[in-house]
């Protein structure tokens, strides 16, 4: 029982420091979001192209490609990221369907370059690291009890059953 205790514990350890890493990365994308939608980036562009930096060039570029798109794109993927924030909190709570709701969520922000920009808007790390996160969620939740209905707390130990029998 005691080590199901600490691998319940460590399981539980792992989800919450991905879901800080998650609420981290998906509130600075909200916030990137919030400030295309007030139309900030032509200010923030303008003060950077004031600043000689080795880094300029580049920068003005993604400010002119951030510019170039639709705030109706900045705010649907704004509203995917508050979805998956939400999907975030459910996951802290041990839900099922915050893992379905995040998955759903992170699979329609990696769509939504291919249907309404261009291909160059999608950057392949950013699906790695989506799938390498939704497929650690998973293994986390599952070994958590999250999908089986039941809990797996260190409380209620399958092994206790087992032990009975043999």
């Amino acid at each position: 029982m005691d080590i199901n205790q600490d691998r319940y514990r460590y399981n539980l350890r792992s989800l919450r420091i991905l879901l800080i890493f998650s609420f981290i990365i998906t509130g600075s994308q909200f916030i990137w979001e919030m400030m295309g939608i007030a139309g900030l980036f032509p200010k923030i562009s303008a003060f950077y192209a004031s600043q000689p930096s080795e880094f300029s060039d580049v920068f003005n570029i993604k400010m002119e490609q951030e510019m170039a798109i639709p705030q109706w794109y900045n705010l649907l993927r704004a509203l995917l990221d508050v979805t998956s924030i939400v999907g975030l909190v459910l996951m802290w709570k041990l839900r099922k369907n915050g893992f379905h709701a995040y998955t759903l969520s992170k699979l329609l922000l990696m769509l939504l370059p291919l249907m309404f920009l261009d291909r160059s808007y999608m950057g392949i790390g950013d699906i790695m690291i989506a799938v390498i996160f939704i497929a650690y969620y998973f293994f986390l939740l599952k070994n958590l009890g999250a999908f089986s209905g039941e809990s797996n707390s260190p409380d209620t130990t399958p092994s206790e059953n087992n032990e009975d029998n043999s």
